[in-house]
């Protein structure tokens, strides 16, 4: 029962970072539509998508480390 837990709550956060990633891409394009450069935008991005993906980093880590103790 606690590893279907584990599992909604892991697809939840991942749904949730996709999610976050998108909003960036269309802020970046809002941005864009604003006048600012794409190169501007571009580097926007980047300095946005940089902590998502560390958060990612840091789950799949988490979650290999979990499931390597569990066995």
């Amino acid at each position: 029962m606690q590893r279907k837990g584990q599992d909604i709550i892991g697809k939840t956060i991942a749904l949730l970072l996709a999610m976050q990633l998108f909003l960036i891409g269309l802020q970046a394009k809002v941005r864009i539509d604003q006048g600012n450069s794409s190169l501007e935008a571009l580097m926007w991005m980047i300095q946005q998508y940089i902590p998502v993906l560390v958060k990612i980093r840091s789950l799949q880590s988490n979650k290999s480390t979990t499931e390597n103790t569990e066995e």
